[in-house]
């Protein structure tokens, strides 16, 4: 809990400004959510991060309502520790979603809620407007208070066919196609990951996600798509990619574009789950008759084709090599800090020329720290790895031919009987889905269950999903599949060429944090329609957190035969010293 004097707080300076412009346009209450106007997790600056400036909580999800005397921050299992270490609470309560409490249910009855409709998806303004009455703001407030901090002026780079293995063309083709069977003569494409792989765009000088921020309105009929972005695409490779079929427009002009398609084109198609409810509502303001359909570039996206699997299994190569020396390096220097640890794990991928960035800033949290789930430590309880115990290290990196992201936790001295109990739960759940079999058509809330039935068996769960989809050289965090036991968020069936992380953990508050992850290509059986898991990641789980006797022999003759592909991709490639190391983290259990 952090509680700061109210007077010399910039966050009660920041509120009070955001209280003003509510007054000003009317507004009893305010919601300001984490998504930007892109709906995308990850920004193109930080000045489309309004829930971090007005909270400075700085978790990836999450939103914050203000109202004339009350303001609250409504969190997820995963930034419960987080928040409270993060929020001054004399300004804000904190509220965590598993209490049932949502921000149109917390607010006092009779009042009335603004949104901005850049911010929302029409989904959720449905789903608020059962329970309160929906505003759209004239300004939204925190821009009022802010200021407009805009985009930075980034260039993109042509994502050769090389690594994305199909032309701008022949993708626009198909979405065409798609945009046509479903009965539209155009649709609005708004994400930035579908932007940069329907385009084969990248900008690898955007830390973490190196997507194009900007919109795409594709004209079904005569098969040409227009971008609206302030990124630079002038390079010579991006214009002989786009040819006659792409043309490159100024972010500012959308709504004006919007105008001059509307003319011609009629029926609009647009993702009512992931686009700025905005679209949907100038559209209709035109005249256009606009109908629901999942973004079209969604499922071609997640499934990777050929050339983007082996991209994959390259990348993962490389990002193994670095993952092994820094878990060498971390086993064989003594007291470094966690800060110190995450600097390390950015330098060795770093020092790979193909890494050009990486795919979220490392986790770090030894022994109590651990059980910050998916989150930073705050820098006055940065603890020095020393004495025993287990520590979590969750990183991932960025490749023009893969995006990489996996967690190991590592015994520090003799970890407590309580600490190698969990890390043994959780590395038979990990096991148990990794080397699943299931039937076409299964989805990842089937699959769940078999990951936390190890854990379950001894008491123990935990509070985010077992796995999400990971793009290609694009979000670490991709749809629409995801293992979790929220139906509608795994409810999407598992397909060929999908990328999945598997991550089962324990989180015990005060003590320790465990989780362990890979990512996995979803790939045909040798049995006619049924699927299973490959898993690209390549680095060694720490067996001496294991305890044997509590694992079966088929669950060891899986981590064996893991630890040997490990082993004999790996080793060729190491300095001899760390090639032994892994020698025997790699040894037969």
């Amino acid at each position: 809990m952090t509680t700061k004097t109210p007077e010399t707080n910039v966050q009660a300076g920041r509120l009070k400004l955001v209280r003003a412009s509510m007054k000003l346009q009317g507004l009893d209450a305010f919601i300001v959510p984490y998504a930007d106007a892109f709906q995308s997790r990850n920004r193109a600056a930080d000045g489309s991060n309004r829930l971090e400036w007005l909270t400075d909580f700085r978790g990836s999800a999450g939103a914050a309502v203000i109202t004339a005397t009350r303001a609250a921050v409504f969190v997820d299992g995963r930034y419960t520790l987080s928040a409270r270490s993060q929020i001054d609470t004399s300004l804000f309560e904190i509220v965590d979603e598993a209490t049932g409490l949502k921000p149109e249910t917390w607010l006092d009855l009779g009042l009335t809620l603004g949104y901005d409709p850049f911010l929302h998806t029409k989904a959720e303004l449905d789903a608020m407007a059962r329970v309160v009455t929906l505003k759209p703001c004239i300004q939204n407030p925190i821009d009022a208070a802010w200021g407009d901090k805009g985009l930075p002026q980034l260039k993109a780079i042509s994502h050769e066919v090389a690594y994305a293995g199909r032309s701008v063309g022949d993708k626009l083709d198909a979405i065409v196609k798609t945009i046509r069977d479903g009965g539209a003569d155009a649709a609005v494409i708004t994400r930035p990951d579908s932007v940069s792989w329907l385009l084969n765009l990248r900008v690898p000088a955007l830390p973490i996600v190196p997507v194009v921020h900007g919109y795409v309105l594709i004209d079904a009929v005569a098969g040409h798509a227009k971008l609206f972005t302030d990124v630079d695409c002038s390079a010579p490779a991006i214009i002989a990619a786009f040819g006659n079929r792409v043309s490159v427009h100024k972010l500012a002009d959308i709504e004006a574009g919007l105008r001059t398609e509307v003319s011609n084109l009629t029926v609009w198609q647009l993702d009512d789950f992931n686009t700025p409810a905005a679209f949907r509502e100038t559209l209709e303001k035109l005249g256009a008759q606009v109908t629901h359909a999942m973004d079209p570039v969604t499922w071609p996206k997640a499934c990777k084709n050929e050339i983007e699997q082996a991209g994959i299994r390259a990348s993962h190569i490389r990002d193994g090599v670095a993952l092994v020396r820094f878990l060498y390096a971390i086993d064989h220097t003594k007291n470094l800090t966690e800060r110190q640890i995450e600097t390390l794990v950015l330098e060795t991928r770093a020092k790979d020329p193909t890494c050009f960035t990486h795919s979220f800033n490392p986790i770090v949290g030894f022994n109590a720290n651990g059980a910050y789930v998916h989150g930073q430590v705050p820098d006055d309880m940065v603890k020095t790895v020393e004495g025993d115990g287990l520590l979590l290290i969750d990183s991932g990196g960025q490749y023009l031919d893969g995006t990489t992201d996996v967690t190991r936790t590592l015994a520090i001295g003799i970890p407590t009987h309580e600490m190698k109990r969990a890390f043994t739960a959780v590395m038979r759940g990990h096991i148990a889905l990794s080397r699943a079999i299931f039937p076409v058509g299964t989805s990842g809330g089937q699959l769940d269950a078999l990951a936390r039935a190890p854990l379950w068996e001894l008491g123990y769960d935990y509070s985010h999903g077992t796995g999400h989809g990971v793009g290609y050289c694009l979000n670490v965090h991709e749809g629409p599949c995801n293992f979790s036991p929220k139906v509608l968020r795994a409810a999407e069936p598992l397909k060929p060429g999908i990328l999945m992380s598997v991550e089962p953990g324990v989180y015990i508050e005060g003590q320790f944090g465990i989780r362990l992850e890979n990512l996995c290509l979803v790939v045909p059986h040798e049995t006619d329609g049924f699927l299973c898991m490959e898993p690209v990641t390549l680095a060694p789980f720490d067996y001496r957190a294991l305890d044997l006797h509590a694992m079966r022999d088929d669950e060891k003759d899986w981590l064996n035969a893991y630890h040997a592909k490990v082993l004999k991709t790996l080793a060729p490639l190491l300095e001899p010293e760390i090639a032994r190391w892994l020698t025997v983290m790699c040894a037969p259990v």
